[in-house]
């Protein structure tokens, strides 16, 4: 996948014209055509106007849209705010950033037929921001939202989800050809999990469209029934045969089983949790209405790996991998909990009681069950503290993939050549495979069981000389945790007499 996380890297969000819809568990749209790219000289895409460019320190891009807060334009003289991916703003996981400055501006009417007439808006604060449950940013502009809709921009009012398989418009640009805001339609599904480790996205949506490339984080996914603001482009999928891990640049649905993942091409977080958080115009992500907060903030110094595996003795015996998670946490107290389902983690029904945040360390053993594991954790004031809908939504989701328990096994392919050489491949299967160790010798004078004279592989294709046959090959495979294979004995004898 080409995310977006890389020094906001902004993976986009596409352009097209049409998309078949497909069912949340399998991908059946037929690419549409290329992205579209707007125009506006004669206001003809004016409703769009409010989808900008945003820039920020070391020339980071993203998409960012303006939000209608005016409740039926009653409300004009508040702050103009927009709404953008949390990886434009902050990539640690853990942190919540709420009422910080930020140095950035959004560019508005950004439209390729209309260079001269773009409105550039300084960004004041970062009114909330997060990559934990969710990809989501909420910033406040250094002007008000009359003064914005005075110079032609349309902000884009919030709706709620629509149902899976409807249509969306996906308004947006990647950073490269720079030229303006392109729109494609496609239809959005469900994509409930998303990990692209360390990160845990929950509730997320998906979608079909094509044009995806870097800088486009945070375009603006627009219900097309009604025309109001749904989600927000997280992230592009580029398919890799194999490509499982769920690692960055590579996010996946986790299933249970560890080494599939479901089709998504496109994420795309949902907005909706921004709804009832402004009065008269202005953030206040106190009211009750506001699924934003409570929030808290967990650094962690040590965690789990992103692969674990059941360690195995040579007796047979197993050990289960821990969490290994150490921490610092900026509330008094927290609760926690293992699950195999991260939507789990927003269900207060299992966590443990409070523990002090001096205690700041979990090293639970997780598993046996191969496929993936989630470490939720939640931080509280006090034993007493209700778990609200917009704490548990707020709650950390840590990933951890388990693999079986078992050894490595070496994977050669040896093919003769016709002027009597050996080519011989070792083939790689990480994180359960991950290296090999190697030693040769002629026939009857190499002990393969002797752990002495094995050197690590230094290439995985090698090429063995016809005058150097016959000899016997003799190789170890190594996993994560170093466990060895028992040696691979092959002899290895020219065709050519």
């Amino acid at each position: 996948m080409a995310s977006i996380h890389r020094g906001i890297l902004a993976a986009t969000l596409c352009a097209a014209l049409s998309c078949a819809s497909a069912s949340p568990d399998q991908s059946s749209e037929v690419d549409p055509p290329p992205p579209l790219t707007l125009t506006n000289a004669k206001g003809e895409n004016q409703q769009w106007s409010g989808v900008g460019r945003l820039t920020l320190p070391a020339n980071k891009q993203c998409i960012a849209s303006l939000i209608d807060t005016s409740n039926d334009r009653q409300y004009l003289d508040g702050a103009a705010y927009a709404v953008t991916s949390g990886h434009c703003v902050e990539q640690r996981h853990g942190v919540i950033v709420q009422n910080q400055p930020i140095v950035a501006s959004i560019s508005f009417n950004y439209f390729v037929d209309t260079l001269d007439q773009r409105h550039t808006v300084p960004v004041k604060r970062v009114v909330w921001s997060s990559m934990q449950g969710i990809d989501l940013a909420l910033l406040e502009l250094d002007v008000t939202l009359g003064q914005a809709m005075a110079e032609g921009i349309v902000p884009l009012q919030i709706g709620l989800s629509p149902a899976p398989g409807s249509a969306v418009q996906v308004v947006g640009e990647p950073s490269a050809p720079d030229q303006g805001v392109r729109l494609s339609r496609c239809s959005e599904e469900r994509a409930d999990v998303v990990v692209e480790h360390p990160w845990v996205w929950r509730h997320v949506r998906r979608n079909g469209c094509t044009g995806m490339t870097d800088g486009a984080s945070g375009s603006a996914v627009v219900d097309a029934a009604s025309g109001k603001l749904v989600s927000v482009v997280n992230s592009v999928i580029v398919t890799r045969p194999g490509s499982a891990s769920c690692s960055l640049n590579q996010p996946c649905h986790p299933t249970d089983d560890a080494a599939t993942t479901k089709p998504l091409r496109n994420v795309a977080m949902p907005v909706q949790r921004l709804l009832g958080c402004f009065n008269a115009g202005r953030a206040e992500l106190s009211q009750e209405d506001c699924g934003l907060l409570p929030a808290f903030q967990l650094e962690q110094r040590t965690s789990p790996r992103a692969a674990n595996k059941i360690a195995m003795s040579a007796e047979g015996q197993q050990t289960l991998p821990s969490w290994g998670l150490t921490f610092t946490l900026d509330t008094p107290r927290y609760r926690y909990k293992a699950t195999r389902d991260a939507l789990a983690c927003e269900d207060p029904v299992g966590y443990s009681g409070t523990l002090s945040a001096t205690q700041d360390s979990i090293d639970d053993p997780f598993g046996p069950e191969p496929g993936w594991h989630f470490l939720c954790l939640i931080g509280v004031a006090s034993p007493e503290q209700t778990p609200t809908p917009g704490l548990m939504a707020n709650s950390l989701s840590i990933p951890a993939r388990l693999l079986p328990a078992g050894l490595p096994q070496p994977a050669l392919t040896i093919e003769p050549t016709a002027n009597g050489d050996i080519d011989i491949t070792w083939h790689l299967d990480p994180p359960d495979l991950i290296l090999y160790r190697v030693k040769r010798g002629a026939p009857g004078e190499v002990d393969c069981d002797d752990p002495a004279g094995y050197r690590a592989l230094a290439r995985t294709r090698q090429r063995i000389a016809a005058a150097q046959l016959p000899l016997t090959l003799c190789t170890k495979a190594f996993d994560l945790l170093k466990q060895s294979s028992p040696p691979r004995i092959d002899l290895l004898e020219s065709a050519v007499r």
